[in-house]
């Protein structure tokens, strides 16, 4: 089954789509983890370590304000849809792969990315890939950006022309403001995606400054430093996990791309050191008492992004009954405008 299209939105959405799937602060640690960086942060209510199996045991306090990974692989697909039923009706035959597979291949790469919040994790991924990303994080369709369609569809996405104008009608047809794009918005965020965005924008900013103040936590330190000494036992020197991931033999490497025998071996290490020193429930903790005093330093913010969270994914089942299936099959409508160029492979 070929994988479904991925879209850069309008301009208006880029940043709630970056807070829904991925935190943008994250994504550049994906593959090495985050160094350790900051000051201790001030005394927090302790949070107890636990000793977790895998990344998707843990969910921190922050997360809690979030649409969960499912939900925000719904909001995204839906996204999409509605753009698709939007330019349908200007005779567009837009994402053409679009289908709710989508919804798990999302799921597959946000899991992924969330497993390397404290570095790579998951030894079934480093024994295939080593310290590399899967195709998975990444999709096998290259994404389909509003400059690689044709000018007229990309008018009629965004509501613009290609020299900023608004654009109110198309063939004679009213154009929502926005465009489709901007109806997308409007469907799924009836509240206002200036207010979702800003809501959505404080979690992220506060996940980074709990993540970056726990990283000079003295049990971080020491978590690291047994994780090196495991490493010793197995004939590798790492000051820390960082180090490994982002050693020059390996580092930058493209994803899915076929890693060294040493960099698999390395990497299979490094995971098993890390659970053998639970550095991913230390790090947790830490970071956990961290989110928990920002929670309540901005705790009517918080609530506010939380009514708003719950009135959008309240709507998601009914929205999911509309918009749930595309209209037609990739080979189907082969008359439709908008064939040539731009639709997604």
């Amino acid at each position: 089954m070929k994988t479904s299209p991925r879209v850069t939105q309008a301009a208006g959405s880029r940043s709630r789509r970056r807070v829904l799937l991925a935190p943008v602060f994250l994504l550049c640690c994906a593959v090495a983890g985050c160094a350790d960086a900051g000051a201790r942060p001030a005394a927090a209510s302790p949070v107890s370590t636990p000793t977790p199996r895998s990344m998707s045991e843990l969910r921190l306090p922050l997360n809690a304000y979030l649409p969960t990974p499912e939900q925000q692989a719904r909001i995204g697909y839906l996204t999409y849809r509605v753009q698709q039923v939007c330019m349908r009706r200007y005779g567009f035959r837009y994402l053409r792969n679009l289908s709710a597979e989508q919804i798990r291949t999302t799921l597959a790469t946000q899991s992924e990315y969330d497993s390397r919040r404290y570095g790579i994790s998951d030894g079934r991924i480093a024994a295939v890939h080593g310290y590399r990303l899967s195709m998975a994080s990444t999709a096998s369709a290259a994404p389909q950006t509003i400059g690689s369609l044709p000018e007229d569809q990309r008018t009629v996405l965004s509501g613009r022309t290609a020299d900023g104008h608004r654009v109110r009608t198309y063939r004679h047809k009213p154009v929502p403001p926005s465009g489709c794009a901007g109806e997308a918005q409007r469907v799924l965020h009836p509240g206002g995606e200036a207010e979702a965005e800003k809501g959505y924008d404080l979690v992220a900013k506060l996940r980074r400054i709990g993540f970056l103040d726990s990283r000079g936590d003295r049990r971080i330190k020491r978590v690291n430093a047994a994780w090196s000494a495991c490493m010793r036992r197995k004939g590798l020197s790492y000051r820390g996990p960082d180090a490994a991931a982002t050693d020059a033999r390996w580092a930058g490497q493209a994803a899915g791309g076929t890693p060294s025998r040493t960099e698999v071996k390395v990497a299979l290490a490094d995971v098993s050191c890390k659970y053998a020193t639970n550095l991913l429930g230390v790090n947790f903790a830490v970071e956990a008492e961290s989110e928990n005093d920002l929670k309540g330093k901005n705790r009517h913010a918080l609530e506010a992004v939380r009514v708003l969270r719950d009135s959008e994914v309240a709507r998601l089942p009914g929205l999911m009954r509309r918009y749930g299936q595309p209209q037609w099959r990739p080979s189907a409508d082969a008359g439709v405008a908008g064939e040539r160029g731009g639709d997604a492979a």
